[in-house]
C-alpha cells in the first residue's frame, strides 16, 4: 500500500477538511444518556427533532395539482423523487481505507461506542483511475497505517463538501507526535483496538460535529440538485418553484406589522 518512492515519508497529509463551517465541538463523551444513538433510518435529523427544512418543497411536488399533471409529472421523474430521496435516505458515514489500515476495527469501535451503522470502503478500489464513481457519503474518514500512495494523496485532496477526516492508525501515542513518523505528525493518532480508548473520542467528537451540520449540508445539496433540474424541459418549471419554495423556507420574510402605529394619522375625523 505505501509508496514511498513516489510521495516520500516527509509527505504532510492534511489532517481533516471542512467544506463548511464546522460546530463548536462540546468536547468527547461516552455518556450514551447525553448523546443518544443515531437512528440511521431517520435521515439527517439526529439527535434533537428539528422542523423539516424541505417542508414546502415536498408540499409543492406532493400536493394534488392546481393545473395539469403535476402528480404525473413528478411520479414520472426519476430526478426530482430521486433529489428529495437523497436527502430523507439514512445517514451514511464511511470509514475508507486500504488493506490493513485498521478500517474495519475503527468501524467496529464506532458501532461498539456510538450505536452508528458505519459503512467500509476500500480506498484502493473507489480511488482507481477510472472507477465507479459512488455515492457522496455524510461523513467520510479515511486510515492511514503506513505513508499514503499517490492515488491516496489524490483522494484526500479531492474537492468534496462533506467534511472528511484523516486518521493515523496504529502509529503510536497521539501526545508524542516526535515518536511518529513524519507523514503522520499533523493527524490524529488513533488506536481503535480498545473501543474506549481515549483516542477513539476525537473521531466520536468529529463525527457528532459532522452530524449536527448535516441537516444544513443536505439542504444545500437538494438546492444544487434543483438548479440543475431548473433548465430540464420536462420538468424545469416544478424544479424551479421548488427553488423558491426552498429559499423561503430557508430565509423567511420578516414578519410586518400591519397595524397603524399609535402617532400615525388615520384619516377618522374626531
Amino acid at each position: 500500500m505505501s509508496d514511498t518512492s513516489l510521495t516520500g515519508d516527509d509527505v504532510p497529509v492534511p489532517p481533516v477538511i471542512h467544506d463548511t463551517e464546522p460546530v463548536p465541538a462540546t468536547g468527547p463523551s461516552t455518556d450514551a444518556a447525553t448523546h443518544p444513538a443515531t437512528d440511521p433510518s431517520t435521515g439527517p435529523s439526529t439527535n434533537t427533532v428539528v422542523p423539516d427544512p424541505v417542508a414546502r418543497v415536498r408540499r409543492l411536488l406532493g400536493s394534488s395539482p392546481e393545473v395539469g399533471d403535476r402528480r404525473d409529472r413528478v411520479a414520472a421523474s426519476p430526478a426530482l423523487t430521486g433529489a428529495l430521496a437523497r436527502f430523507d435516505a439514512p445517514v451514511d458515514i464511511r470509514v475508507r481505507g486500504g488493506l490493513g489500515s485498521g478500517r474495519r476495527t475503527l468501524a467496529t469501535a464506532l458501532r461498539t461506542r456510538r450505536g452508528w451503522r458505519v459503512t467500509v470502503d476500500d480506498v484502493d478500489e473507489i480511488a482507481a483511475p477510472g472507477a465507479t464513481p459512488r455515492p457522496v457519503p455524510d461523513v467520510e474518514i479515511l486510515c492511514l497505517r503506513t505513508a499514503p500512495c499517490r492515488h491516496e494523496e489524490s483522494w484526500v485532496r479531492r474537492a468534496r463538501r462533506h467534511p472528511l477526516m484523516v486518521v493515523a492508525v496504529g502509529v503510536g501515542d497521539d501526545d508524542d507526535t516526535v515518536a511518529r513518523p513524519a507523514w503522520a505528525r499533523d493527524l490524529a493518532a488513533v488506536d481503535p483496538r480498545d473501543p474506549e480508548h481515549r483516542s477513539v473520542d476525537q473521531v466520536i467528537s468529529f463525527v457528532e460535529r459532522a452530524l449536527d451540520a448535516l441537516p444544513s449540508l443536505r439542504v444545500a445539496r437538494l438546492e444544487t440538485e434543483l438548479e440543475r433540474l431548473a433548465v430540464d424541459a420536462e420538468v424545469g418549471d416544478l424544479a424551479e418553484a421548488a427553488l423558491c419554495a426552498l429559499h423561503h423556507e430557508r430565509h423567511p420574510a420578516p414578519h410586518r406589522d400591519l397595524s397603524p402605529h399609535p402617532g400615525a394619522r388615520t384619516g377618522m375625523r374626531r
